[in-house]
Protein backbone atom coordinates (compact mmCIF):
# COMPACT_ATOMS: atom_id res chain seq x y z
CA UNK A 1 0.00 0.00 0.00
CA UNK A 2 2.83 2.39 0.84
CA UNK A 3 5.44 1.08 -1.62
CA UNK A 4 4.94 3.84 -4.21
CA UNK A 5 4.51 6.69 -1.77
CA UNK A 6 7.40 9.15 -1.49
CA UNK A 7 8.16 11.21 1.54
CA UNK A 8 10.33 14.30 1.65
CA UNK A 9 12.79 13.83 4.47
CA UNK A 10 15.02 16.62 5.70
CA UNK A 11 18.39 15.11 6.50
CA UNK A 12 20.46 16.21 9.46
CA UNK A 13 23.14 17.42 7.07
CA UNK A 14 20.62 19.70 5.35
CA UNK A 15 19.48 21.09 8.70
CA UNK A 16 23.07 21.86 9.66
CA UNK A 17 23.62 23.52 6.28
CA UNK A 18 20.57 25.73 6.80
CA UNK A 19 21.73 26.68 10.28
CA UNK A 20 25.21 27.44 8.97
CA UNK A 21 23.74 29.55 6.17
CA UNK A 22 21.76 31.73 8.59
CA UNK A 23 24.10 31.49 11.58
CA UNK A 24 24.49 35.26 11.96
CA UNK A 25 20.77 35.88 12.01
CA UNK A 26 20.22 32.95 14.37
CA UNK A 27 22.68 34.52 16.80
CA UNK A 28 21.71 38.17 16.47
CA UNK A 29 17.91 37.88 16.70
CA UNK A 30 17.75 36.11 20.11
CA UNK A 31 20.28 38.57 21.51
CA UNK A 32 18.11 41.48 20.34
CA UNK A 33 15.02 39.86 21.85
CA UNK A 34 16.87 39.24 25.12
CA UNK A 35 17.93 42.89 25.29
CA UNK A 36 14.36 44.00 24.64
CA UNK A 37 13.07 41.64 27.35
CA UNK A 38 15.62 42.96 29.84
CA UNK A 39 14.81 46.57 28.96
CA UNK A 40 11.08 45.99 29.44
CA UNK A 41 11.68 44.31 32.81
CA UNK A 42 13.94 47.12 34.02
CA UNK A 43 12.29 50.24 32.66
CA UNK A 44 8.62 49.45 31.91
CA UNK A 45 7.49 47.01 34.61
CA UNK A 46 7.14 48.39 38.11
CA UNK A 47 8.82 46.23 40.79
CA UNK A 48 6.44 44.48 43.17
CA UNK A 49 7.32 43.89 46.83
CA UNK A 50 5.80 41.39 49.23
CA UNK A 51 5.44 41.76 52.99
CA UNK A 52 4.21 38.81 55.05
CA UNK A 53 3.13 38.11 58.60
CA UNK A 54 2.14 34.92 60.41
CA UNK A 55 -0.58 34.17 62.94
CA UNK A 56 -1.31 31.21 65.16
CA UNK A 57 -4.84 30.02 65.77
CA UNK A 58 -5.49 28.19 69.04
CA UNK A 59 -8.64 26.84 70.59
CA UNK A 60 -9.64 28.89 73.59
CA UNK A 61 -9.44 26.97 76.87
CA UNK A 62 -10.82 28.93 79.83
CA UNK A 63 -10.93 25.96 82.18
CA UNK A 64 -7.15 25.92 82.63
CA UNK A 65 -6.95 22.28 81.58
CA UNK A 66 -4.12 21.03 79.40
CA UNK A 67 -4.69 21.30 75.66
CA UNK A 68 -5.40 17.89 74.16
CA UNK A 69 -5.23 16.56 70.59
CA UNK A 70 -8.89 17.39 69.99
CA UNK A 71 -8.23 21.06 70.72
CA UNK A 72 -5.37 21.08 68.25
CA UNK A 73 -7.47 19.39 65.56
CA UNK A 74 -10.24 21.91 66.13
CA UNK A 75 -7.77 24.78 65.81
CA UNK A 76 -6.52 23.35 62.51
CA UNK A 77 -10.08 23.20 61.20
CA UNK A 78 -10.60 26.84 62.19
CA UNK A 79 -7.60 27.83 60.07
CA UNK A 80 -9.52 27.57 56.80
CA UNK A 81 -12.50 29.45 58.21
CA UNK A 82 -10.25 32.24 59.46
CA UNK A 83 -8.41 32.33 56.12
CA UNK A 84 -11.66 33.29 54.40
CA UNK A 85 -12.53 35.81 57.07
CA UNK A 86 -9.16 37.53 56.72
CA UNK A 87 -10.09 38.59 53.17
CA UNK A 88 -13.65 39.55 53.99
CA UNK A 89 -14.99 42.91 52.85
CA UNK A 90 -15.33 44.05 56.46
CA UNK A 91 -11.65 43.43 57.26
CA UNK A 92 -10.48 45.02 54.00
CA UNK A 93 -12.71 48.09 54.45
CA UNK A 94 -11.53 48.58 58.03
CA UNK A 95 -7.92 48.28 56.85
CA UNK A 96 -8.48 50.95 54.18
CA UNK A 97 -10.02 53.30 56.73
CA UNK A 98 -7.20 52.76 59.23
CA UNK A 99 -4.54 53.50 56.61
CA UNK A 100 -6.62 56.21 54.89
CA UNK A 101 -6.16 54.68 51.46
CA UNK A 102 -8.78 54.66 48.71
CA UNK A 103 -8.13 51.30 47.10
CA UNK A 104 -7.07 47.89 48.37
CA UNK A 105 -7.33 45.06 45.89
CA UNK A 106 -8.11 41.76 47.56
CA UNK A 107 -6.16 39.98 44.79
CA UNK A 108 -2.97 41.50 46.21
CA UNK A 109 -3.62 39.73 49.52
CA UNK A 110 -2.80 36.05 49.96
CA UNK A 111 -3.98 34.15 53.03
CA UNK A 112 -2.67 30.60 53.21
CA UNK A 113 -2.70 28.05 56.03
CA UNK A 114 0.63 26.32 56.63
CA UNK A 115 0.06 22.60 56.13
CA UNK A 116 -0.41 20.46 59.27
CA UNK A 117 0.05 23.46 61.57
CA UNK A 118 -2.05 26.06 63.34
CA UNK A 119 -0.14 28.80 61.47
CA UNK A 120 -1.82 31.22 59.10
CA UNK A 121 0.37 33.23 56.71
CA UNK A 122 -0.81 36.54 55.30
CA UNK A 123 1.16 38.11 52.44
CA UNK A 124 0.54 41.47 50.77
CA UNK A 125 2.01 42.62 47.44
CA UNK A 126 2.42 46.24 46.42
CA UNK A 127 4.73 48.40 44.34
CA UNK A 128 5.48 50.40 47.50
CA UNK A 129 7.40 48.24 50.02
CA UNK A 130 6.43 50.41 53.02
CA UNK A 131 2.76 50.38 52.06
CA UNK A 132 2.83 46.61 51.61
CA UNK A 133 4.20 46.29 55.15
CA UNK A 134 1.64 48.68 56.61
CA UNK A 135 -1.23 46.87 54.90
CA UNK A 136 -0.07 43.47 56.16
CA UNK A 137 0.26 44.60 59.80
CA UNK A 138 -2.95 46.64 59.78
CA UNK A 139 -4.89 43.83 58.12
CA UNK A 140 -3.80 41.44 60.87
CA UNK A 141 -4.85 43.95 63.52
CA UNK A 142 -8.29 44.46 61.97
CA UNK A 143 -8.69 40.73 61.40
CA UNK A 144 -7.91 39.98 65.06
CA UNK A 145 -10.45 42.56 66.20
CA UNK A 146 -13.10 41.12 63.90
CA UNK A 147 -12.46 37.58 65.19
CA UNK A 148 -12.81 38.81 68.77
CA UNK A 149 -16.04 40.61 67.93
CA UNK A 150 -17.61 37.59 66.22
CA UNK A 151 -16.40 34.68 68.36
CA UNK A 152 -16.04 36.58 71.67
CA UNK A 153 -12.67 34.88 72.11
CA UNK A 154 -9.03 35.82 71.63
CA UNK A 155 -7.63 32.72 70.02
CA UNK A 156 -5.54 34.46 67.35
CA UNK A 157 -2.03 35.70 68.10
CA UNK A 158 0.66 37.27 65.96
CA UNK A 159 3.80 35.17 65.55
CA UNK A 160 5.81 37.43 63.22
CA UNK A 161 5.02 40.99 62.24
CA UNK A 162 5.64 42.10 58.67
CA UNK A 163 8.95 43.80 57.91
CA UNK A 164 9.72 46.15 55.05
CA UNK A 165 10.98 44.01 52.12
CA UNK A 166 14.29 45.06 50.60
CA UNK A 167 14.11 43.23 47.27
CA UNK A 168 11.17 42.94 44.85
CA UNK A 169 9.72 39.52 44.10
CA UNK A 170 8.91 40.47 40.50
CA UNK A 171 9.60 41.04 37.75
CA UNK A 172 12.25 38.34 37.49
CA UNK A 173 14.65 40.19 35.19
CA UNK A 174 16.87 37.18 34.48
CA UNK A 175 13.99 34.85 33.67
CA UNK A 176 12.28 37.44 31.46
CA UNK A 177 15.54 37.99 29.57
CA UNK A 178 16.05 34.27 29.02
CA UNK A 179 12.43 33.74 27.95
CA UNK A 180 12.64 36.64 25.47
CA UNK A 181 15.85 35.22 24.01
CA UNK A 182 14.35 31.74 23.65
CA UNK A 183 11.22 33.15 22.01
CA UNK A 184 13.37 35.12 19.60
CA UNK A 185 15.37 32.00 18.71
CA UNK A 186 12.21 29.95 18.18
CA UNK A 187 10.69 32.66 15.99
CA UNK A 188 13.72 33.08 13.74
CA UNK A 189 14.13 29.31 13.41
CA UNK A 190 10.51 29.01 12.35
CA UNK A 191 10.92 31.76 9.76
CA UNK A 192 14.20 30.35 8.43
CA UNK A 193 12.92 26.81 7.98
CA UNK A 194 9.63 28.11 6.56
CA UNK A 195 11.55 30.17 4.01
CA UNK A 196 13.68 27.18 3.04
CA UNK A 197 10.64 24.90 2.84
CA UNK A 198 8.77 27.29 0.53
CA UNK A 199 11.83 27.87 -1.65
CA UNK A 200 11.38 25.42 -4.58
CA UNK A 201 14.27 26.67 -6.72
CA UNK A 202 17.07 24.31 -7.73
CA UNK A 203 20.44 25.46 -6.49
CA UNK A 204 22.84 22.51 -6.72
CA UNK A 205 23.49 19.43 -8.84
CA UNK A 206 22.11 17.38 -5.99
CA UNK A 207 18.79 19.25 -6.19
CA UNK A 208 18.50 18.49 -9.93
CA UNK A 209 19.13 14.80 -9.37
CA UNK A 210 16.80 14.69 -6.38
CA UNK A 211 13.78 16.56 -7.72
CA UNK A 212 14.04 16.05 -11.52
CA UNK A 213 15.43 12.52 -11.47
CA UNK A 214 18.10 13.22 -14.10
CA UNK A 215 21.86 13.06 -13.91
CA UNK A 216 24.06 16.13 -14.35
CA UNK A 217 26.69 15.59 -17.05
CA UNK A 218 28.34 18.98 -16.82
CA UNK A 219 28.27 22.41 -15.22
CA UNK A 220 29.24 25.91 -16.33
CA UNK A 221 31.58 27.52 -13.80
CA UNK A 222 30.93 31.08 -12.66
CA UNK A 223 34.08 32.92 -13.65
CA UNK A 224 32.74 36.20 -12.30
CA UNK A 225 32.38 34.94 -8.72
CA UNK A 226 34.66 36.91 -6.44
CA UNK A 227 35.67 39.32 -9.22
CA UNK A 228 34.88 42.91 -10.20
CA UNK A 229 33.68 44.30 -13.53
CA UNK A 230 34.56 47.73 -14.95
CA UNK A 231 34.47 49.21 -18.47
CA UNK A 232 33.31 45.93 -19.99
CA UNK A 233 36.25 44.03 -18.48
CA UNK A 234 36.32 41.54 -15.60
CA UNK A 235 39.15 41.61 -13.06
CA UNK A 236 40.04 39.10 -10.36
CA UNK A 237 40.77 40.01 -6.73
CA UNK A 238 44.40 40.67 -7.62
CA UNK A 239 43.48 43.23 -10.28
CA UNK A 240 44.41 41.11 -13.32
CA UNK A 241 42.08 41.04 -16.31
CA UNK A 242 40.49 37.63 -16.70
CA UNK A 243 37.96 38.34 -19.47
CA UNK A 244 36.41 41.03 -21.59
CA UNK A 245 32.69 40.87 -20.88
CA UNK A 246 31.88 43.03 -23.91
CA UNK A 247 33.62 40.63 -26.30
CA UNK A 248 32.03 37.63 -24.62
CA UNK A 249 28.56 39.18 -24.88
CA UNK A 250 29.18 40.04 -28.57
CA UNK A 251 30.30 36.52 -29.39
CA UNK A 252 27.29 35.09 -27.62
CA UNK A 253 24.95 37.31 -29.60
CA UNK A 254 26.51 36.16 -32.92
CA UNK A 255 25.59 32.61 -32.11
Amino acid sequence: MYENEEYEVIELKEILQIIRKYIKVLLIVPIVFAIIGAAISIFLIDPVYEASTTLIVSQSNDSGEAINKGDVDLSKSLIYTYAEMAKSNTVIDNTKQSLNIEELNSDSITVSPVKDTQILKIAVQNTNPQLATDIANTLVKEFTLEISRITKTENVAVVDVAKVPQNPIKPNKLMNTVIAGVLGEMLILLLVFLKEYLDNTLKTEKDIEKYLGISVIGTIPNFNQGSKQANGKVYNNKGSEISNSGIIQKNCNEY
